[in-house]
C-alpha cells in the first residue's frame, strides 16, 4: 500500500471520519499534503524526499531513523512528537511548533527555521548543522550533545533553556 494512501486514511481516522491508524515503514514519500491531522502517526525507517507539509498536526506522534531530504513543514504542529535517529537534509521549517517535542540522536543539515517554538524541549545528541533562519524560539529548552556547528540565526530566544 502507498504511503499516501496510509497517510490519508489516517488522517480520516484522527478526524473520525473512517480511516485507520497509520504506521508506515520501510517507505518512501514525496507527496505534498494540507490541513492533515497526523497526530499519533508512528513513522520507522521512511524515506521523504520533497515531501511537502502545511498546516498539519503531527501532535504527539514517533518518528524513528526516518530521512527527510528538500522536505518543508509550513505552520505544522509537532507538539509532543518524538523524533529520535532521524535526520534532515535541506529542509525548510516555517511557523512550526516544537513545543514538549523529544529530539534524540537526529540531524539538521543545511537546514532552514523561521519563526520556530521548541518551548519545553527536551534535546538529546542533536547536531544543527550548517542551519540558518530568523526567529527560534526555546523557552525552557532543555538539551544535551547539542552541536551547532557553522549554524546562524538572526535571532535566538533561549530563555530559561539548557543546553549541553
Amino acid at each position: 500500500m502507498s504511503s499516501q494512501i496510509i497517510i490519508l486514511a489516517h488522517d480520516l481516522w484522527r478526524k473520525g471520519a473512517g480511516g485507520a491508524p497509520a504506521g508506515l515503514a520501510g517507505q518512501a514519500d514525496s507527496f505534498a499534503y494540507a490541513g492533515l491531522d497526523l497526530g499519533l502517526a508512528q513513522f520507522a525507517a521512511t524515506t521523504f524526499t520533497g515531501t511537502s507539509f502545511t498546516a498539519t498536526s503531527f501532535r504527539q506522534a514517533g518518528w524513528s531513523a526516518c530521512q527527510f531530504t528538500g522536505c518543508s513543514f509550513t505552520q505544522c504542529d509537532f507538539g509532543g512528537i518524538s523524533v529520535t535517529g532521524c535526520t534532515f537534509v535541506n529542509c525548510s521549517f516555517a511557523r512550526a511548533n516544537f513545543d514538549g517535542a523529544s529530539i534524540g540522536t537526529s540531524t539538521f543539515t543545511q537546514c532552514h527555521w523561521d519563526d520556530i517554538s521548541f518551548a519545553g524541549g527536551r534535546w538529546t545528541d542533536v547536531g544543527v548543522l550548517n542551519c540558518s533562519g530568523t526567529v527560534v524560539h526555546a523557552q525552557g529548552l532543555q538539551g544535551r550533545s547539542v552541536d551547532f556547528t557553522g549554524s546562524t540565526f538572526e535571532q535566538l530566544e533561549f530563555q530559561g533553556a539548557n543546553i549541553n
